[in-house]
């Protein structure tokens, strides 16, 4: 199966998934427009066709994370490719619930990495499926935000990281 993508309207603007043979392979950050998720789809996957009617349920699911729902991801996710250290700290970050928040340091822990905490950092930079596997949800040591190498910035990691505590009470 090549890959697909499909388009959002969320709350929070436009967003897209791509979809290969095992799963979401990439999701992007919302953007003004549809066509801006377009663009950034065909710069990363040229050969990906839109498919109005992909995975329904992630869809749905991603339309609620975004009015503010929390939300389970169910979605099958396709670590085809990514390097091992990278799939476990994101599957490591997996299971972050809505709502809390680890260390970078926490999460080098997890993955046998103590002392890994820069290249857990490094891997949450990397990581190509946002929301889904919460890097919004990875903080410094002390507590402080960090970093978000989305391009929405760090503004967006604390918007997601106050709609998911606000949901929670």
């Amino acid at each position: 199966m090549a890959e697909h993508f499909r388009v959002l309207n969320v709350e929070a603007g436009y967003v897209g998934f791509v979809v290969a043979m095992y799963g979401l392979r990439r999701v992007y950050l919302p953007e003004e427009t549809a066509a801006r998720i377009r663009a950034r789809v065909r710069a990363d996957y040229p050969l990906a066709g839109e498919n109005d009617d992909l995975l329904p349920t992630f869809a749905q699911e991603l339309t609620r994370y975004f009015a503010g729902e929390p939300v389970i991801f169910t979605v099958a996710i396709d670590w085809t490719g990514y390097s091992s250290f990278d799939a476990d700290v994101w599957r490591s970050c997996l299971t972050l619930g809505y709502g809390e928040v680890a260390s970078y340091g926490d999460l080098a822990r997890k993955v046998r990495r103590p002392g890994g905490a820069r290249a857990v950092g490094g891997a949450m930079a990397r990581n190509p499926m946002p929301i889904v596997v919460p890097c919004h949800r990875v903080l410094r040591g002390d507590g402080s935000i960090g970093g978000y190498s989305g391009h929405c910035g760090v503004s967006f990691k604390k918007r997601l990281l106050e709609m998911e505590s606000a949901a929670l009470t």
